[in-house]
């Protein structure tokens, strides 16, 4: 999977969808991700049978559909992870827990989604066991911010292989960017007109600010 980050091609990842129309139009608007939630607390929760679908409409629309998980999951969460280039952890995961993934889903690159310490990001890059890191803030998923200066502190190859999210939206992204120098940048509530729900226009807005940051 050859997404490389460039001065010209930061990433991005539209997370949450759950109906097609929101992730074909988030494809094909630009995205480089699309992120579907097989997390049954999470507002965004799709059940596996219509993950495997939306997995499909994203791939067919021309972008990487991501997989949102928490362990433990069940057997037919496990099933639908066939369907998708990336799983992303977003609990409570150890690097140990993640390992084992690489055997039994080799198709996929493995992503964790943390909340940020120096400390913390530096430990699951050593590890060895994920391509890349979504960092948020205190509350990952709840679209709250954090002082994204704090990733100053992570060498240039760790920040080359974070994706940032937290409290982004079209307003806010490219400054957002130019502060933390990662490769990508990550957004649900930031395009939703109300919880839950993805909203074309705030898609595109914000696709369009990442694009001239």
């Amino acid at each position: 999977m050859n997404h490389a980050h460039t001065k010209d091609n930061t990433l991005i990842k539209i997370c949450g969808v759950s109906d097609h129309a929101a992730a074909e139009f988030a494809a094909r608007a630009g995205a480089d991700f699309v992120g579907v939630v097989l997390v049954e607390s999470s507002p965004r929760f799709v059940p596996p049978a219509l993950a495997i679908e939306l997995a499909r409409t994203i791939r067919n629309a021309g972008a990487i559909p991501v997989a949102v998980i928490q362990l433990p999951i069940d057997d037919a969460t496990r099933a639908a992870l066939s369907a998708f280039a990336v799983i992303q952890f977003h609990g409570v995961e150890t690097p140990s827990d993640v390992a084992p993934f690489a055997q039994t889903h080799p198709q996929c690159e493995l992503w964790k989604g943390l909340h940020f310490s120096t400390q913390t990001c530096t430990e699951w890059m050593n590890s060895g066991h994920v391509q890349r890191l979504v960092v948020d803030g205190m509350d990952p998923g709840s679209g709250a911010s954090f002082d994204h200066r704090l990733l100053s502190a992570l060498d240039d190859n760790t920040r080359a292989r974070c994706l940032l999210a937290g409290g982004l939206d079209a307003t806010n992204v490219a400054q957002s960017l130019s502060v933390a120098r990662v490769s990508g940048v990550d957004v649900s509530s930031g395009v939703e007109s109300s919880r839950g729900v993805k909203d074309q226009g705030m898609i595109r807005a914000f696709i369009d600010a990442v694009r001239r940051a």
